[in-house]
Formats: C-alpha cells, sequence, structure tokens
C-alpha cells in the first residue's frame, strides 16, 4: 500500500515510500513522523544513543544499502541535525552544556 506523499524519518532520515515502512506507536497505530527501523510500539530502538552514535550507524546503513561512504557520511551528517528528534537531542545538550 502506497502514501498519499513522501515522508521522512524524524531520526533517522530515511525516506518511508509504503505504510509498511513507518513505525507503530504503543497502541499498534502507524506513526508517520518515524520509520519502524527507529520506533516500535511507542519506543526508540536505539533509546539512549548518542548523537555520535547516531551519525556513525546511520552512515553505516546507508554503506550496507550500496551508497559510498564518503556520499552517506555527507548526507547524513547534513540530515541528521535538521531531523525533529536530533534537534531535541542536540538542544538538551546544549541547555546541559550551557548550565555546566
Amino acid at each position: 500500500m502506497k502514501t498519499l506523499k513522501k515522508n521522512i524519518c524524524e531520526s533517522c532520515g530515511m525516506l518511508m515510500k509504503s505504510m509498511t515502512d513507518f513505525g507503530t506507536d504503543s497502541d499498534g497505530s502507524i506513526n508517520t513522523d518515524f520509520c519502524h527501523f527507529c520506533l516500535d510500539e511507542g519506543e526508540f530502538t536505539d533509546k539512549g544513543i548518542s548523537f555520535e552514535e547516531k551519525i556513525a550507524r546511520n552512515i553505516d546503513m546507508a554503506v550496507k544499502f550500496g551508497m559510498s561512504k564518503v556520499k552517506a557520511s555527507n548526507l547524513v551528517k547534513n540530515t541528521l541535525p535538521k531531523l525533529r528528534r536530533m534537534r531535541k537531542s542536540t538542544k538538551s545538550k546544549k541547555v546541559k552544556n550551557n548550565a555546566e
């Protein structure tokens, strides 16, 4: 089944083209903000991961799917900081660092 528009996961940047690409909320309903790799039954699958670890993980995943490491690195480093979940993560890190 296809969606009406293309969504991008707000955690990893994956393009979600069909309903099976979407994650699920705790009640089992479809969550169109996050992919099934990142959100399962309302829980992030990489809970507690650092921003740097997320970058490395996404680069590795893109390379596994056939992208060159250089292209993957550029894409991830330019995309990840703009995603809603990552913006929240980096904001709270900045606030914490400024409070110290």
